[in-house]
């Protein structure tokens, strides 16, 4: 439609109070400007308190945060203070536990040879004159000494004895003796041999069980 068409089609006043707007544009150009700037100063008011808000909580939670840890910390350092008051008892069992352990480790083979030999020597020194005692016992680091023959027992400890005799030994008769004595293991003829002047020089081998070990620590740890 055209311009003319729209003012015919328009509808037609014919009374009513005619209206004049004598304020300049100028005018409420400014007023529109001031209330857009009001609702720009509310808006970052409003952010500015949102933010002001974040700060506040996340100073709150930081403080908080690190009173716990302050109290999570001097919890640590009360028990530490405890663990410190029981630190030379702490020492003071474990340098008794060292020692029980060395002693245990010297004593754990130890052998009372007075008591363990004497029966054995008496048997030879019925029968002549004993030359040399050489005694082996299982070291600490090895549970048994090692075996040599598979049908010998594994001994604890070994006595080589050797005895001179005036005529020819039995040296069978005293094996068969030593069995009947505690501790004894095996025992095995070595050799015989037969000296410038006429006696005889006769080596024996004995290995004693476990029966022989003292067991000192191990009866002191039973008792108490």
């Amino acid at each position: 439609m055209s311009r003319a068409q729209d003012r015919e089609l328009a509808p037609l006043t014919l009374s009513g109070v005619p209206r004049a707007s004598l304020m300049p544009a100028e005018v409420a150009l400014r007023k529109r400007e001031a209330v857009r700037r009001r609702g720009l100063i509310s808006i970052v008011v409003l952010a500015v308190l949102v933010v002001a808000g974040a700060i506040v909580a996340a100073t709150l939670y930081a403080a908080n945060a690190e009173a716990r840890l302050a109290a999570e910390r001097a919890v640590t350092e009360q028990l530490l203070g405890e663990q410190l008051s029981y630190q030379e008892v702490l020492e003071v069992r474990g340098q008794l536990a060292d020692i029980l352990a060395q002693r245990q480790a010297v004593t754990e083979r130890e052998v009372l040879w007075r008591t363990i030999a004497e029966p054995y020597l008496a048997i030879l020194a019925a029968d002549g004159t004993l030359e040399a005692a050489t005694i082996t016992t299982a070291a600490i680091a090895d549970p048994v000494l090692l075996r040599q023959d598979p049908l010998r027992v594994l001994p604890t400890a070994t006595m080589v004895l050797t005895l001179n005799t005036a005529g020819l030994p039995a040296p069978y008769s005293w094996l068969r003796s030593f069995e009947t004595l505690p501790a004894y293991g095996d025992a095995a003829l070595d050799s015989i041999v037969l000296q410038a002047d006429g006696t005889y020089m006769t080596t024996v081998t004995v290995n004693l069980s476990s029966e022989a070990l003292s067991g000192r620590l191990t009866d002191e740890a039973a008792n108490g």
